[in-house]
């Protein structure tokens, strides 16, 4: 390279004291026409951060950037196009040659000079659906596996484990329970492991189930292939998505879901951020601050509304003794920026939790990961109910 030459970015972990980084393929595809280098069976937006790209488009109402939230296909923060058709970047893999460009606006579809005819839709028929390929479904599974009972288990990833695959922290509990002592990224390899044990239990990833129907069946999509399974009993495990914050700049590109957070850094081997901010002071904020850490990333600090930290003592401990700020009966009340976040503004809160004027604290941060709480998928579930199929809800 030239002394004139710059030097591309590169935002990918080099190293982790817990997770592996191992050789993958590389592939090419070109954002707005410039090329970015990527590993096969990477999603868009992961590559993209790996390549120091934040913001995916900007919004047709206000112009505002936008940038992703929960990276678990739950928003549509991550729109862009990828061959003239509208996709979401993190469930989009990335294929050699790709040509994926930023939404400016209402994206126009590409124009087609013939309507393709209706193919036949594969008919599926099974005892027990499970949605959800996460440890609560991964176990139903298992259960209904060891009584032979006839499974469909279907997951819009390309790996079972749902957030188990993000999680590098040993867990707590009982040993035979819930493996109290092993890291979450293993336990999903257990349970993965178990699951293959039932030859009754039959798994479709990269499924998306979409739709429930009058006759009580249930769509199902898996690349550009649809199918309808008729189950007996349906047994919904979809998990939850991230809440949110409301406040002056929130939408920022930066301000993101700590579950985003993780997805990028322990599953994706992708360097997000260099001074990160944290609001939420519950266990999937204190766990998010310590893989930050794990990863050489500089927490500035936590705020946490409540006057104390709703997350196990130990979490909360290691970050203080790490040298992390844990601010309670504080909020953020600004996100600075223009095309990205740049800055944040916090305050201390009343006892009727409002800001108090002449608190303001400024913090220069270029990540801030809302950790809020959780609110149920429960859309499809509410749907399989309205047409009487008959269904379970894991928790």
């Amino acid at each position: 390279m030239s002394g004139t030459e710059k030097a591309k970015p590169d935002f990918r972990l080099k190293s982790h004291p817990i997770l592996p980084i191992e050789e993958r393929t590389e592939v090419s595809f070109t954002f707005n026409g410039k090329s970015i280098k990527a590993y096969e069976g990477e999603v868009i937006t992961s590559a993209l951060f790996a390549n120091g790209i934040r913001v995916f488009g900007h919004h047709a109402r206000d112009n505002g950037a936008q940038g992703i939230f929960c990276a678990n296909g739950q928003c549509s923060q991550c729109l862009v196009l990828v061959d003239g058709i509208p996709v979401k970047g993190c469930m989009t893999s990335v294929r050699e040659g790709m040509k994926v460009e930023s939404v400016e606006g209402i994206p126009s579809l590409p124009e087609t000079d013939s309507v393709p005819g209706f193919k036949e839709i594969p008919q599926l028929e099974t005892e027990v659906l499970v949605i959800g390929g996460g440890p609560a479904g991964i176990n139903a599974a298992i259960e209904l596996g060891r009584i032979g009972v006839d499974v469909l288990l279907v997951d819009d990833k390309k790996e079972l484990g749902g957030k188990l695959t993000l999680q590098t922290h040993t867990f707590f509990g009982s040993r035979e329970d819930c493996y109290a002592g092993v890291r979450g990224i293993k336990i999903a390899e257990i349970l993965e492991e178990e699951l293959e044990k039932y030859p009754s239990v039959k798994v479709m990833l990269e499924t998306s189930a979409v739709g429930a129907f009058y006759d009580k069946k249930v769509g199902l999509v898996r690349g550009d292939d649809y199918y309808l399974v008729k189950p007996k009993v349906a047994l919904v495990a979809c998990g939850a998505r991230e809440k949110s914050l409301a406040f002056e700049g929130c939408d920022l590109p930066g301000v993101y879901g700590a579950g985003a957070f993780q997805t990028l850094l322990n599953r994706d081997l992708v360097k997000p951020t260099e001074k990160l901010f944290i609001v939420g002071g519950g266990n999937v904020g204190l766990i998010a601050g310590y893989h930050a850490i794990q990863a050489g990333i500089k927490v500035v600090g936590l705020v946490e509304a409540m006057p104390k930290c709703g997350g196990y003592k130990v979490h909360l401990d290691k970050l203080k003794r790490l040298g992390v700020p844990v601010m309670t009966s504080h909020t953020v009340v600004k996100a600075h920026g223009t095309e990205q976040l740049e800055g944040i503004s916090i305050a201390r809160l009343d006892k009727d939790f409002k800001p108090i004027a002449g608190t303001e604290k400024y913090y220069e941060v270029d990540t801030l990961l809302i950790a809020v709480g959780l609110t149920p998928v429960n859309e499809l579930y509410d749907k399989l109910n309205e047409f009487g199929i008959e269904t379970l809800r894991q928790h």
